[in-house]
């Protein structure tokens, strides 16, 4: 899997998931998180509704939303574009 760069990717105004899939996630204090594994579409409304990310470790402290493959969900109003990365606030 190829690690992509935010950076590479925020020149446009929109986004293409094969463009943010196996970007690096950190916490804003800057730890990594994971990497972007998929991306889950509200079907309803036509939105971004979870990013699931590959854990790189023990990172989240306190109870954290899994799926059944062990990825984290993360809700996308808890996420920000930020110096080439994504952000979980």
């Amino acid at each position: 899997m190829e690690f992509r760069s935010m950076g590479d990717i925020m020149m446009n105004a929109k986004f293409y998931s094969r463009e943010l899939i196996g970007c690096i996630v950190e916490t804003i204090a800057g730890t990594p998180v994971g990497i972007l594994d998929d991306i889950v579409i509200d079907t309803v409304g036509g939105r971004v509704k979870y990013l699931l990310i590959k854990p790189s470790g023990s990172v989240i402290n306190g109870p954290a939303k899994v799926d059944e493959e062990g990825r984290l969900v993360v809700e996308t109003n808890r996420i920000r574009l930020e110096s080439g990365k994504i952000v979980i606030n």
